[in-house]
């Protein structure tokens, strides 16, 4: 399982991707829209975790993106603005979840478990493999 986290932060973008190592994800990380470019055109990734606001970019950007180049590809997108309106843009836009930060361990599983179980119905998303 290889996940991108495209998160401009690079602290909190360095702790996510640790945490998600240790539970036996392949992650990269970008740290801008135009990483993410290169990113998502010379990797495949089973699911994208994006902020909504990465400086040179969107979150939105990201997730069209991503649907031109992995469309199987869930895309959760996070952002410490979750008012509704933003929740319901970033659902209607075609992400997958929304992710509202900040968030533990736990909120972040069950957010990409939902995401992967979204996108593939008829299969269950177990402990993660190489």
């Amino acid at each position: 399982m290889r996940i991108l986290i495209v998160e401009d932060n690079a602290t909190f973008r360095e702790t996510v991707r640790e945490l998600l190592r240790d539970l036996g994800y392949k992650v990269r990380g970008a740290r801008s829209y135009n990483k993410a470019v290169k990113r998502l055109t010379r990797h495949k990734f089973d699911l994208v975790l994006s902020d909504m606001d990465i400086g040179d970019g969107s979150g939105f950007d990201v997730l069209e993106l991503a649907r031109q180049t992995r469309p199987e590809a869930p895309i959760v997108l996070m952002s410490g603005d979750a008012d509704p309106s933003t929740v319901q843009a970033a659902l209607a836009s075609g992400a997958a979840q929304f992710l509202p930060k900040p968030f533990g361990l736990k909120e972040l599983m069950q957010t990409i478990e939902a995401a992967l179980n979204e996108a593939t119905p008829n299969s269950e998303t177990d402990t993660p493999s190489e």
